[in-house]
Order: structure tokens, then C-alpha cells, then sequence
């Protein structure tokens, strides 16, 4: 967020981050209700945000990785409006909101900046909407591995690979898909030669064939 910031702004945004908070698995870094004191940047692990559904099961909204945000549904009400919860063991610094708009008064960069990363989350979720009102399990499994693996790759890897932290539940949660489609997907992209499984770590061995399969129609 404070890149582009002289020295000085650089100072103002540092005194933002309150504190660097640590989770263990299953912890809550906030929960739906609360008011908005604070946005969050995921450090290290993963956090998974999920909401109520009427019938009282909860729903997976999305999967928060190192350097994303976290906390930006509440802008509008000043109110979170979602449970954020560890994956595992994580960190994130937690930003005091009231004065991270009283430094974007005083630096239009940073203005910038934080538009910018509103406007990125904003296309992200606008992807995944799109995704699930109208692609197919292959589809909708293949663009996930994809979009999961491009949050953890290291540039100079060989192949994509990455821990899957969030339970298969969660993943069709997510996805809006049942459990058993998921675990069928996967074992089929295996069988294909597509990718690897072994325990949670995933290794997308073709990810050109993946990523042919998430657009296709």
C-alpha cells in the first residue's frame, strides 16, 4: 500500500500499522458484527472470510493470501460484515483505520494507492462472481488451483505448487459446489496428468491444459 511515498509519508504509514497479530488455526481475526477499527494485510499463512447462508451454514466468501487485504466490506457500513478466521498459522498487521484516512487526506498517493488496491479486490471478486453464476465444476475447480497457485509462485519454480491450507469443505463452499464434485474433479485432473496431490500439497503439473479447462465454455 505505501508504495510511491516519500520518506516522510512513509513515516506516517508505518505509525498506521498498530500491530503485527498472530493467529493459530481456527482463530478469528474478527467477527461479523464488530465495527471497523481496523483493516488488515495478511503477513503470513491464509485467512478464509465466510457469512451466514439463511439456513445458518456458512458460506466461504474468499480466501485471503500474504499481502492481500483484509476488512474492505466494511468500508460502506463501518461494519465487518463477514467472520475472518486462520486457515493456520498466520500473521497480519492491522492498520487503524481512522488514521489511515486521515493520512490519505494529507497524500494523494497514497490515495491513489488505495483506490487502486480497492479497485484490484473489487475485479477479483467480480471474476469469482462471474465464475460461479455461470461455469461448470471442471471450470470452476481449475480456475481456483490457478488463481491460488498465482498467489504463491515463485518466480524461478519449475511448476506451480502450493499447500492447500483450506479444507475441501471449504473449498466447495466456496466454489458452490458439493464436496463430492470437488474430490471427483481432483481425482480426475489427476488422473489426466494435470496435476499432483500428495496430502495438501498440490503440484499443477500442466498448468496451459488448466488454465485451457477454466475458459473454456
Amino acid at each position: 500500500m505505501p508504495a510511491g511515498l516519500d520518506p516522510a509519508g512513509l513515516r506516517g504509514f508505518e505509525h498506521t500499522v498498530t500491530r503485527r497479530q498472530y493467529l493459530k488455526r481456527h482463530e478469528r481475526l474478527y467477527q461479523r458484527g464488530m465495527p471497523l477499527e481496523h483493516l488488515f494485510i495478511v503477513a503470513s499463512g491464509q485467512i478464509k472470510t465466510e457469512r451466514p447462508m439463511p439456513d445458518g451454514r456458512p458460506q466461504v466468501v474468499g480466501f485471503h493470501l500474504p499481502g492481500q487485504l483484509l476488512g474492505l466490506e466494511a468500508l460502506a457500513s463501518h461494519v465487518y460484515r463477514c467472520d475472518a478466521v486462520a486457515l493456520c498459522d498466520s500473521a497480519v498487521c492491522a492498520i487503524s483505520y481512522a488514521m489511515l484516512t486521515s493520512l490519505i487526506q494529507q497524500r494523494s498517493t497514497l490515495l491513489l494507492r488505495f483506490h487502486a488496491l480497492f479497485g484490484t479486490e473489487l475485479a477479483r471478486q467480480q471474476s469469482s462472481m462471474l465464475l460461479l453464476g455461470n461455469a461448470r465444476a471442471p471450470q470452476r475447480l481449475a480456475a481456483f488451483l490457478l488463481d491460488l497457485a498465482a498467489g504463491h509462485q515463485a518466480p524461478a519454480a519449475p511448476a506451480p505448487s502450493f499447500e492447500l491450507r483450506m479444507s475441501r469443505d471449504d473449498i466447495a463452499s466456496h466454489l458452490g459446489l458439493a464436496l463430492e464434485s470437488v474430490s471427483r474433479q481432483l481425482t480426475q485432473f489427476r488422473a489426466a496428468g494435470l496435476l499432483e496431490v500428495q496430502n495438501r500439497r498440490i503440484e499443477l503439473l500442466d498448468a496451459e491444459a488448466l488454465q485451457a479447462i477454466a475458459i473454456s465454455s
